[in-house]
């Protein structure tokens, strides 16, 4: 006998989405100290001939490569400051970076943001990493740092688990120039117009090639915390040889089909707290996603895997208050693709938790907002790592889901994208 199917309002599946990531209240720890930067290799000169001239000017007489700053950066690139400053300059891309920000850890989130006819959908997550730039010598390294092996830094195992846990090397940069400051400029347009195994996806799409004279970047912009780049990628699947058309059962294949599909790329490269969030242990009785460490540094020994639950980081303005609004209020963002006539049922739907923060100390906490139209803010995208969106998918399945972005030393969410299927 066949069964009915009840539908479900919108806001009815936003209160479920919501109880997979159940916000949590929590209070800052001391942050890490960044590794220090490496001195610059220079050219023993003579100090009367260096002395009072910049980075900049000093670059010529390095035999090392590194040019005069203003033949690198000329008068026709566009600029744009932000944590980096970033120059376009013709099809060329190229980041500055100050000197602060040398080994300083981000997160780099990678996503679909539009892609071809049947080959998954825009605001698909790809992967997220921490990296890290660092100067030895004349190049610039962008590193990847893993969190899944930790021990205290003031325990003498932490040289061992440092040992065992040695950053990868994703990509080299020479240094083209310093600026005044003594800030190295790296170009960096191949790392996003090639293909970037770390970054790419190639594996998500189930392509077999990549096609470079049909990818290319197009558009970078910097923010005081994070920057955005957007990348066209062209990939390629050959068609099958006629023993596989034999061997293969029709329709079992999937990702690409034979041929090309280009998409469109987002990366989001975010500065990670300064004061990394005091993280709270998992318990298997309450229903959280969670991270996970193997903890080296404890006293009985033995090394436990940590499970840290992901949770947002609520502070309050008055902590004294019973109820208080707080420092940094939980906002999603309703994607402009929304039907117009679910936008106030999804609105309703995420601020139908207020009581429930209420009940815990906060008022206001989470609030739903529409996003901005491109007069408004012509910098707002569904795609910055800075946004949690409820996103609105052209897909016939039957569903929806809520991944989030999180802070992999303590488990903070950073941003979530809740993603409703059209046939919800």
């Amino acid at each position: 006998m066949a069964t009915a199917r009840l539908p479900l309002s919108a806001a009815t599946v936003l209160l479920l989405l919501f109880c997979w990531t159940s916000p949590g209240v929590s209070v800052a720890q001391d942050p890490q100290s960044p590794p220090e930067p490496e001195p610059a290799e220079t050219a023993e000169t003579d100090a009367a001939e260096t002395d009072g001239e910049s980075p900049a000017r000093r670059g010529r007489r390095n035999g090392n490569g590194i040019k005069p700053y203003d033949t690198v950066i000329t008068d026709e690139a566009e600029s744009d400051a932000g944590v980096f400053t970033v120059h376009r300059l013709d099809d060329k891309v190229f980041y500055e970076i100050p000197e602060a920000e040398l080994g300083r850890e981000f997160l780099w989130v990678s996503q679909i943001a539009r892609t071809t006819e049947g080959v998954g959908h825009g605001g698909q997550a790809l992967g997220n990493r921490v990296v890290k730039w660092e100067r030895h010598g004349d190049r610039i390294l962008l590193k990847s740092v893993s969190y899944a092996l930790v021990a205290d830094a003031e325990r003498p195992i932490a040289r061992a688990v440092e040992a065992a846990n040695n950053d990868t090397i994703i990509r080299a940069f020479d240094i083209e120039a310093l600026s005044e400051a003594g800030a190295p400029v790296i170009d960096v347009t191949t790392l996003f117009s090639r293909e970037v195994p770390e970054f790419s996806a190639r594996s998500r799409l189930q392509a077999r090639g990549f096609a470079r004279d049909r990818s290319f970047v197009e558009s970078v912009t910097a923010f005081p915390e994070n920057i955005e780049v957007k990348t066209t990628h062209t990939y390629t699947v050959p068609p099958p040889s006629s023993s596989q058309n034999r061997s293969r059962t029709p329709s079992r294949r999937r990702g690409m089909r034979p041929g090309s599909a280009t998409v469109l790329l987002h990366y989001s490269m975010v500065k990670l707290p300064e004061n990394p969030m005091q993280p709270r242990l998992f318990d298997e009785r309450v229903g959280y996603f969670s991270v996970r460490q193997i903890d080296y540094g404890r006293d009985e020994h033995r090394s436990p895997r940590r499970r840290y639950i992901t949770r947002w980081r609520l502070e309050k303005q008055d902590p004294d208050a019973a109820v208080s609004d707080p420092v940094k209020p939980i906002t999603y963002w309703i994607d402009p693709a929304t039907p117009t006539r679910w936008v106030p049922y999804i609105k309703q739907g995420v601020e139908a938790w207020r009581p429930a923060f209420e009940a815990a100390g906060f008022s206001n906490a989470i609030v739903a907002r529409e996003a901005p139209t491109p007069d408004e803010d012509p910098d707002w995208s569904p795609e910055d790592a800075r946004y949690s969106v409820i996103r609105w998918l052209p897909s016939t399945v039957q569903n929806a889901s809520g991944p989030h972005v999180h802070d992999p030393r303590t488990g903070e969410i950073l941003e979530t994208d809740i993603q409703f299927h059209h046939n919800v």
